[in-house]
């Protein structure tokens, strides 16, 4: 109880904010509701398109594939070993395979 009479100032500025707060929100907010128009619902995949046609006329230079930096790559993979699959029906009751 000492604790709130000590604090009694930084309490009464907390609550006069919030209520400030409460009636700031109240009285000043506006009321816009964000209607979607029917131009922006008719033009939803007009961007897809657009990079549709633009993937389309990408092109690829062949002799890439054919030069002396590409020809002296070397291929560091590994061969994956056959492995055990898992269970025939992996949803059935465990113990019926």
């Amino acid at each position: 109880m000492n604790m709130i009479k000590q604090n009694k100032g930084t309490l009464a500025a907390i609550v006069i904010f919030i209520v400030v707060m409460f009636l700031y929100k109240l009285f000043f907010k506006s009321e816009n509701i964000a209607i979607p128009s029917e131009l922006s619902a008719s033009s939803i995949g007009e961007d897809i398109i657009k990079i549709r046609g633009e993937l389309q006329a990408v092109t690829l230079d062949q002799s890439v594939f054919s030069s002396h930096g590409y020809l002296l790559l070397t291929d560091f993979s590994t061969a994956i070993p056959q492995q055990i699959t898992g269970r025939p029906n992996p949803f059935n009751i465990i113990g019926r395979d």
